[in-house]
């Protein structure tokens, strides 16, 4: 992976002509801050193994870190229109990486659900994806709900899947193993889940640190499509978009509606 991101972001700009600050600035255009500094210590660690060996006096790469843009710390701000969102999905997906890490990303892209209830995900709670209505039944112990109601099994959450999203089912649990505890399983311990950071790895990798994060598609969901709503005057789309989300306004108490507006929300999920 060192090597990758020296091909793509530092070689073709280097040639001959060892400019650094122009290689890292390029970098940061882009908007890439933070790869831009994790690059400029790959050249810094190239500078000290050439300095040890007598072929530089200097390291270039120190003098420039002063020079760029601080990164920012706090919230990350998602993407907020659907052509924003489908770049992040075809540069997340044309890098290397492991298939189940870019299943994971785009499944969590479509159904918009928690990325824990995403890596926790069993292939028992997927029903009828060869049927007409396909569904994702989340328990109500994963579900981020207070504790009284994740004891209660009326409490869980369904989620109705896309065509896609059973395309990307279908496709991770062949992947894993429909006999496998998870789906999305880590590739060194296979009965654990893949980490949270192994995909927000992946999308600082393809240089959407600061930009997007995993768990900014619930929020991006939320964005597009009731700017959609709004457009096209479905005012009633605002609280089916929120059900889609599963959140529950503070100081209600009734339990979820599990199956509350299913049609609707449906055909909220094949639009989106």
């Amino acid at each position: 992976m060192v090597r990758r991101s020296l091909d793509i972001d530092v070689l073709p700009r280097l040639g001959s002509s060892p400019i650094v600050l122009q290689v890292l600035r390029a970098i940061e255009q882009r908007g890439a801050i933070e790869t831009a500094h994790r690059v400029r210590q790959r050249i810094s660690e190239i500078f000290a193994r050439a300095i040890a060996s007598g072929i530089a006096t200097s390291d270039a790469a120190t003098v420039a870190a002063r020079a760029l843009s601080k990164v920012k710390k706090g919230k990350y701000p998602p993407v907020r229109t659907l052509d924003a969102a489908r770049k992040v999905l075809r540069t997340v997906e044309a890098q290397l990486g492991h298939p189940l890490t870019k299943l994971a990303s785009r499944l969590l892209a479509l159904t918009a659900v928690r990325s824990g209830v995403l890596r926790l995900a069993e292939p028992k709670e997927f029903k009828a994806l060869d049927g007409l209505n396909p569904i994702w039944r989340i328990p109500a112990a994963k579900m981020k709900l207070v504790l009284e109601r994740k004891e209660d099994a009326a409490c869980e959450f369904i989620v109705p899947l896309a065509p896609q999203s059973v395309e990307l089912v279908k496709m991770a649990i062949e992947f894993t193993g429909a006999h496998q505890p998870l789906i999305f399983r880590s590739v060194r311990h296979p009965r654990k889940p893949i980490s949270d950071s192994k995909i927000s790895k992946a999308y600082r990798e393809a240089g959407f640190s600061g930009l997007h994060i995993p768990h900014g598609w619930r929020s991006t969901y939320s964005t597009v499509m009731n700017e959609l709503a709004a457009v096209e005057n479905r005012v009633g789309d605002r609280p089916i978009i929120d059900l889609m989300l599963a959140n529950v306004p503070e100081g209600v108490e009734a339990a979820y509606n599990r199956a509350a507006c299913m049609p609707c929300r449906r055909d909220l999920a094949r639009e989106w």
